[in-house]
C-alpha cells in the first residue's frame, strides 16, 4: 500500500513541531485533510510516521529528549483533534475498550488505535496511559464492551496486558493485544492470555470487524507465571548493585564514573534484569535479544564502547547464578545471539 503523505510533508510537521510552532504543524495536519486525505491516513502515514522517525532520531542522540516531548505533545493535539468538530461516523459495530498496559505511561499508540477504530464506526473508550486491572475491571462492569484492546510499548509491562486480559476474560469480553513490545506475530502476545494479537492500527480494526460475525469461540489462557519471575523483580535493584560493584573492581574506567554515570548504569543494569523476568514469562529471548542490540546502538551513539555493555552483561549473569541459573543462561543465550547482528 503506497504511503498517502509525501516525506516532504512528514519532515515539515517534524521541524515545525519540535521548534513549538502549534500553528504550523498543525496547518500540515489541516492542508492534508483539505486535500482529500482520509484521517486515517494522515494518522498512520503522518503522524505515525513522523514518531517513529522521532523515535529514532532520539536513538541516534541526534534529537533530545526535550524534542520528543515538543513532537510527541504537538502529535498528542493532533490526535485529540482528529475527528473533533466533524459530521459523526455513521454506524456502531460495538463498544471497544483500550487501555495500555499498567506501567506503560507510552499513551499515543493506543490513542491512534483509539482514534482508527473511531473513525471505523466504532464507539471507543480509550482510558490512555498505565490503567490497573481492577480500574479495567471496574469500567467494565459499569460499562461492558464488545472487545478490550490493550497496547504495551515496553517487556517491562507484559504482566499488565496479562492482568488485563484476565479481568476481561472474566466478564466473558475477548481481548485484542498490540505494541511494540508484543514483537512480530501473536506468541508473545498468546503467552500473556490475549485472543488475537494485531500489529498495527489497521489490522486491528480488521481483526475485532471479523470478530463482529465470528468472535472467539474459546478463550485463550495465560502460561503459567514462572518462579523466577516475582524473585527476579524483587531482587531488580539488588542484583544491578552487585554487577556494578563488580564492573567497579574489574574496570577503573567504571571506577572513576561520577554520581550520573554510577546511577545510568545501575538503571540500565536494573532494567535488563527486569526484561530478564519479562523473557521468561514469555519464553522467548529474542526479547533479550532486541534489547541488547538496542542498548548496544544507543551507547555507540553516545560514546561508550560496547565492550562496557559486554562486561556489564557478563558481571550481570554471574549475579544471577546464585539466584537463578536458568535466567543467568537465558541472559547468556540472548547476548549470544544479539552478537549475531551488526
Amino acid at each position: 500500500m503506497t504511503a498517502a503523505v509525501a516525506h516532504e510533508e512528514i519532515s515539515r510537521y517534524l521541524e515545525l513541531a519540535r521548534n513549538g510552532e502549534i500553528a504550523g504543524a498543525r496547518a500540515v495536519v489541516t492542508r492534508l485533510l483539505g486535500q482529500g486525505v482520509p484521517p486515517e491516513s494522515v494518522i498512520v502515514d503522518l503522524l505515525c510516521v513522523a514518531q517513529r522517525e522521532l523515535g529514532e532520531r532520539w536513538h541516534r542522540n541526534e534529537w533530545s529528549v526535550a524534542d520528543e516531548h515538543l513532537v510527541s505533545g504537538q502529535t498528542q493535539r493532533a490526535l485529540d483533534g482528529m475527528f473533533a468538530g466533524g459530521p459523526p461516523v455513521p454506524g456502531d459495530r460495538g463498544h471497544v475498550l483500550v487501555v495500555c498496559a499498567e506501567g506503560d505511561w507510552h499513551s499515543l499508540p493506543a490513542q491512534v488505535i483509539a482514534e482508527v477504530l473511531r473513525g471505523r464506526g466504532w464507539d471507543v473508550s480509550c482510558l490512555g496511559a498505565s490503567t490497573p486491572a481492577a480500574h479495567v475491571a471496574a469500567y467494565l462492569d459499569r460499562r461492558p464492551a464488545t472487545a478490550v484492546a490493550v497496547s504495551c510499548s515496553l517487556p517491562l509491562f507484559f504482566m499488565g496486558v496479562r492482568r488485563i486480559a484476565e479481568v476481561a476474560h472474566e466478564r466473558r469480553i475477548p481481548v485484542l493485544a498490540g505494541g511494540r513490545a508484543l514483537g512480530t506475530d501473536g506468541r508473545r502476545a498468546a503467552m500473556l492470555g490475549a485472543d488475537a494479537w494485531a500489529p498495527d492500527a489497521a489490522a486491528a480494526a480488521e481483526t475485532l470487524e471479523a470478530w463482529t460475525m465470528a468472535p472467539p469461540v474459546e478463550q485463550a489462557v495465560a502460561a503459567p507465571v514462572p518462579p523466577a519471575y516475582p524473585l527476579l523483580q524483587s531482587r531488580a535493584a539488588e542484583l544491578a548493585r552487585v554487577a556494578t560493584e563488580s564492573l567497579e573492581r574489574s574496570l577503573p574506567e567504571v571506577a572513576r564514573y561520577d554520581g550520573e554515570q554510577r546511577a545510568r548504569t545501575l538503571e540500565d543494569l536494573e532494567f535488563i534484569v527486569r526484561f530478564v523476568a519479562a523473557a521468561g514469562l514469555v519464553e522467548d529471548d529474542n526479547v533479550l535479544v532486541d534489547l541488547v542490540v538496542w542498548l548496544g546502538e544507543l551507547l555507540g551513539h553516545r560514546r561508550v564502547p560496547r565492550a562496557a555493555l559486554v562486561a556489564g552483561l557478563e558481571e550481570l549473569c554471574a549475579a544471577l547464578v546464585p539466584v537463578d541459573a536458568n535466567a543467568a543462561e537465558l541472559l547468556r543465550h540472548g547476548t549470544a545471539k544479539s552478537s549475531e547482528f551488526p
